[in-house]
């Protein structure tokens, strides 16, 4: 994720009348946790009640809180018609790469998907390090601002975006997969070569830093959805921070 909220809880809450079928919703931002209420069965010990599901949940998964018949309702694991991620990967083609490696090295240098950048261009690095269920490597670049030095038509290395100084990732942790990078300043100077697909004008009318357009869903299983009729209050999380503890060993 580009998430350009780190660090902020946010909450989002909505209510509908069931279909009875799957159905995707839209969030305003990406969620770690999204609980539904359905408001029609509580109370009666009726199959799925409350259905909560977190990020990185596995596809289909659901946490099913009333499930059976009293007094043996209880907490179940749906794990074929819960909850599925559908995110639409967004992103302008002309301000967006994705990246393929980075090196532990002194320039750090980051190999990237095809891209015309330039040099001293100002890129923010994101979808490093923790993602939750992964750990994608290299997190202390992660949602970082660097200006940048063009090694070839698929690598640059990396500088200080106050300073210029090189970046050193020597110590840093050792990149697995993932991250994207994102192009926030088109040109730095109007003098600079004028490369596509930049602008069609001379000279240079500079673009404003465009967000990452990622529009976050996630599809309901007819096994949340309950009937035709019933009635849903759904409450949605984005934590200030949330981390994978990974395997707690004694």
């Amino acid at each position: 994720m580009s998430d350009l909220f780190q660090g902020q809880t946010m909450t989002y809450g909505f209510q509908f009348i069931s279909a009875g079928t799957a159905h995707t919703f839209t969030f305003p931002f990406q969620p770690d946790k999204v609980t539904f209420y359905n408001y029609t069965k509580y109370g009666t010990n009726d199959t799925f009640v409350q259905s909560t599901w977190f990020r990185n949940f596995p596809a289909g998964d659901a946490l099913q809180i009333g499930v059976g018949t009293a007094p043996a309702a209880k907490i179940a694991l749906e794990a074929t018609d819960g909850f599925t991620e559908a995110n639409t990967s967004g992103g302008v083609s002309s301000r967006h790469a994705t990246i393929s490696g980075i090196s532990a090295a002194d320039p750090c240098v980051v190999t990237h998907s095809t891209y015309t950048f330039q040099d001293n261009q100002i890129v923010r690095i994101t979808d490093l390090g923790d993602v939750g269920a992964t750990d994608n490597g290299m997190g202390q670049l992660n949602n970082l601002r660097f200006k940048i030095t063009v090694v070839n038509s698929t690598s640059f290395s990396l500088k200080d975006v106050i300073t210029g100084e090189a970046i050193d990732s020597l110590a840093y942790t050792a990149y697995v997969a993932g991250g994207r990078i994102a192009l926030e300043t088109a040109v730095i100077t109007l003098n600079n070569p004028q490369v596509a697909p930049y602008s069609n004008t001379n000279p240079y009318d500079p673009n404003p830093y465009a967000y990452d357009p990622i529009t976050y869903k996630l599809t309901a299983g007819t096994a949340v959805m309950g009937a035709n009729s019933d009635v849903f209050y759904v409450d949605v999380l984005k934590f200030g921070q949330y981390e994978n503890l990974g395997d707690l060993l004694t």
